[in-house]
């Protein structure tokens, strides 16, 4: 006869387990293994800090700080710019290794396109991630264009979707980097502040906002609204600058400061 299994609560021992260190893809800001999210107003330069994050990590270049990288393969889902008048040309002009680099355009299953849907293709995530085995950063751009039929304000539903997304980010040791948008909302935590539910924020080890500098139209901060998995070391500031590529191709790319900023989210 079929011998059925019990169903249980499966726990470890705590002395079963091997304690690891933090694998790092920009140390004390955004780790392996982990979903962080960076939030902001549209037209701050959400989307240009994604592209940095990319071209680094394809070119084992160098974050704000100093910190520097090794060289991985980036998967980019974004919903909102074009691959070939907005992303490429922006990757081009931080001189990243495009090779390096994967940009989404469709979902094929059964063959018929469909768009990405993280409630239903973290199946077919997983599968890139094992065929291409070398990819440290995973970008999606804004996070609530590929929930499907989740609804961003109901905390269990996005809690459960993220806890895939966290299990896939910890199984394959890969950084997964969201972005959102920010709420009408005035005054109390930043973290009020993020479109969506409050489990966006509890579900990423790293949250952090960029802002427009008050006493620069220019400037842009990049501020620390949580971490989980480091100390709070402030945040570091940049400027969108414009950049000819020739060929009539004009786009733009940020420009960090050498410095960082002692400032938090909250000031």
């Amino acid at each position: 006869d079929l011998i059925i299994p019990k169903d249980k609560i499966v726990f470890l021992k705590s002395s079963d387990i091997i304690s690891k260190p933090i694998d790092w893809l920009w140390e004390g800001k955004i780790a392996k293994g982990k979903v962080t999210m960076i939030a902001g107003d549209p037209g701050l330069g959400k989307s240009q800090t994604t592209i940095f994050l990319a071209g680094v990590v394809s070119n084992g270049g160098e974050f704000p700080g100093g910190c520097k990288c090794q060289k991985g393969s980036v998967l980019f889902f974004s919903a909102e710019d074009d691959p070939e008048d907005t992303i490429n040309p922006r990757l081009e002009a931080v001189e990243a290794d495009r090779n390096k680099i994967g940009i989404f355009t469709t979902v094929n299953r059964k063959g018929k396109d469909k768009f990405f849907d993280l409630s239903k293709d973290i199946d077919l995530l997983e599968k890139s991630l094992e065929e291409q085995k070398d990819v440290s950063l995973i970008i999606v751009d804004p996070i609530t264009a590929f929930l499907g039929d989740t609804d961003s304000h109901v905390n269990a539903e996005v809690r459960a979707l993220l806890s895939l997304l966290s299990k896939v980010a910890s199984k394959h040791g890969v950084a997964i980097v969201v972005v959102t948008h920010l709420n009408k909302s005035s005054g109390g935590s930043p973290l009020n502040k993020i479109t969506g539910s409050l489990a966006f924020v509890a579900a990423a080890r790293g949250a952090f906002m960029v802002i427009k500098d008050e006493n620069d139209e220019s400037r842009r901060l990049f501020l620390t609204v949580k971490n989980n998995i480091a100390s709070d070391m402030g945040g570091f500031a940049f400027r969108v600058e414009g950049v000819d590529l020739g060929n009539g191709v004009k786009t733009s790319r940020v420009v960090w400061e050498p410095e960082g900023i002692n400032m938090s989210a909250v000031e």
